[in-house]
């Protein structure tokens, strides 16, 4: 049920919804503009502060996060549950893209996408939030379902929701999406950094070069921890003969299960990739 805003926002569909709270799409009366506007369960908060405190940090750190790609947030409402009001961007996901859509996506279109999530992603880890402990901010669940793509073709990250500041002590259970988590971020006691979410835009790389996911959906859990934590990810022209193999090496890099291997920055990243355009041309 769509909550009560008052009459700025008229309700017209629900468009997602998960575990934590659910995304409905609406009107603002004011501007004639369509919002999205995301709920917390009030089950999840109610009798949980801290579910709260995070709700309205990651509000914060929208507000802060000027990029263009990333979603804008428009309001914070305190008012019948907690809700996130936010530009809404008319597309697919690019896990809906890659399912949908393309399968595997062709190297030159799939370099483009990353190059754009990543500097999303590199612009808020150097980006100063005033709220202890961010001096920076990662992201920690990128994966398809976290980003979109408009009918235009623009690019845009969502879902800071367990993001975590670069200084900032890491929460008592691990969060994230499995498939796309490194190493460091199954452990508890490891510290996590930029590198973590440079680690999970490699395995979006590969994701989406060869339109599936790196671990299968019928290992167990344990499987696939135990393949993040020992095996590099599975070659990419095993999967799709008709990749460019030459991004094996950037992926390689950027999925190394040493954070210290991996690429420095998101600037390195890309510049990588910027490398491979250049031998071509």
């Amino acid at each position: 049920m769509f909550p009560d805003l008052g009459t700025k926002y008229i309700h017209v569909r629900e468009i997602g919804n998960g575990g934590t709270g659910v995304v409905n799409l609406a009107v603002d009366t004011h501007t004639g503009f369509q919002v999205a506007v995301k709920s917390l369960f009030k089950s999840h908060f109610e009798n949980n502060p801290a579910m709260l405190k995070r709700f309205k940090i990651e509000a914060n750190i929208y507000l802060m996060l000027s990029h263009p790609n990333i979603v804008k947030l428009k309001d914070l409402i305190l008012k019948d549950g907690a809700h996130l009001v936010m530009d809404y961007v008319e597309g697919m996901t690019l896990e809906e893209y890659i399912r949908t859509v393309t399968g595997p996506i062709p190297s030159e279109v799939a370099v483009a996408i990353i190059k754009e999530i990543a500097s999303a992603i590199g612009y808020a880890h150097k980006k100063q939030i005033p709220i202890p402990g961010y001096n920076g901010v990662l992201h920690l669940d990128i994966k398809p379902s976290n980003i979109l793509i408009s009918n235009s073709g623009k690019i845009k990250v969502i879902d800071y929701g367990i993001s975590q500041g670069s200084k900032e002590d890491r929460m008592d259970q691990i969060v994230g999406s499995l498939m796309y988590m490194a190493p460091e971020q199954l452990q508890l006691e490891s510290t996590l950094d930029h590198r973590t979410d440079i680690y999970a835009l490699g395995v979006l790389l590969h994701q989406m070069l060869t339109g599936t996911t790196p671990y299968s959906s019928k290992d167990s859990k344990d499987e696939i921890i135990r393949k993040i934590q020992n095996e590099p990810l599975e070659r990419l022209i095993n999967i799709y003969p008709h990749v460019d193999n030459r991004l094996q090496k950037i992926i390689d890099t950027a999925t190394s299960k040493n954070s210290d291997n991996r690429f420095k920055n998101c600037e390195a990243f890309i510049n990588s990739i910027e490398e491979i355009n250049h031998a071509t041309n």
